[in-house]
């Protein structure tokens, strides 16, 4: 059975990843970085029974027709695999993975941060492609596809 305590799970991951040391900060939070600029967030929930996972759009500012675009991609999570986007404090795009704490596994860790930054890096494609969107955009064309 995994661990499912914090220190455990990050642990783990850290294991599973080549990090033995990985830990959470102070408040929690575990800060994974790809790529060299891309920075996943990994934070317990316990209150909400679950982890989440943050990654911010590299450079995407929400606003105008991104932000149009952005926003309709959480209509019932059609767009980002369960998960939602949203504004960080700098007013840039970030999406975010939940996982919940009975699925919580390093393995399923690794699976969720995958998933996770495949969903950025299409919407970082989308968003650049941005254009003001027609009155009535159907959901099809905005969904992701599966």
């Amino acid at each position: 059975m995994p661990d499912s305590s914090v220190p455990g799970l990050i642990a783990a991951l850290g294991e599973a990843i080549g990090i033995p040391a990985l830990r959470a900060d102070a408040q929690g939070c575990c800060r994974l970085l790809f790529d060299g600029d891309r920075a996943v967030e990994i934070r317990c929930a316990p209150a909400q029974g679950r982890w989440l996972l943050s990654c911010a759009l590299r450079g995407q500012r929400a606003e105008g027709p991104a932000l149009q675009v952005l926003m309709q991609g959480n209509h019932m999570g059609a767009g980002f695999g369960g998960g939602w986007a949203g504004i960080d404090a700098q007013g840039l795009a970030v999406l975010h993975l939940p996982l919940a704490l009975p699925e919580a596994s390093a393995n399923a860790m690794l699976n969720a941060i995958e998933l996770l930054l495949n969903h950025v890096e299409r919407w970082e494609r989308r968003l650049l492609e941005a254009a003001p969107a027609a009155p009535g955009l159907r959901m099809a064309e905005w969904a992701q596809r599966i």
